[in-house]
């Protein structure tokens, strides 16, 4: 078995914000490993049907687009990687007269090769701008 490229890994981030923009819940959850947690907004989900369940309570007037950049992998094997980026958000709901910028964050997601799929194992992020206290 040979080492899984970048385009692979980054593959998997690309995939998760493009489900979330989308509300396509089940692409996001099964991105998840089974045990895979995702740090959101402070809160540990734990597997596919934590993250499934959270997503179902968002704001259905809300629409958000989040876009990936300066992506590295810090280390990959066989079986697990560890990617890094940066994840700008941005929001808007009906009453807003224009998008919204909520953030920079500086992201890592820990994948693991899967039943032969790339899935996160951990997913966390932490403010950079504006700076959090």
């Amino acid at each position: 078995m040979s080492l899984p490229d970048i385009n692979t890994l980054s593959s998997v981030v690309y995939q998760f914000f493009r489900g979330l923009d989308s509300r396509n819940n089940e692409a996001v959850a099964g991105l998840m490993a089974r045990n895979g947690v995702w740090i959101r907004q402070g809160v540990p989900l734990q597997g596919p049907d934590a993250v499934r369940q959270a997503l179902e309570q968002r704001d259905p007037e809300r629409h958000t687009a989040h876009l990936v950049t300066n992506l590295w992998v810090e280390q990959s094997t066989e079986s697990t990687a560890r990617v890094h980026f940066y994840m700008t958000a941005f929001e808007t709901k009906p009453d807003m007269p224009a998008p919204q910028m909520l953030g920079v964050r500086d992201s890592v997601d820990e994948l693991v090769l899967e039943d032969g799929f790339w899935r996160i194992a951990r997913k966390e992020s932490r403010r950079i701008l504006p700076h959090e206290a």
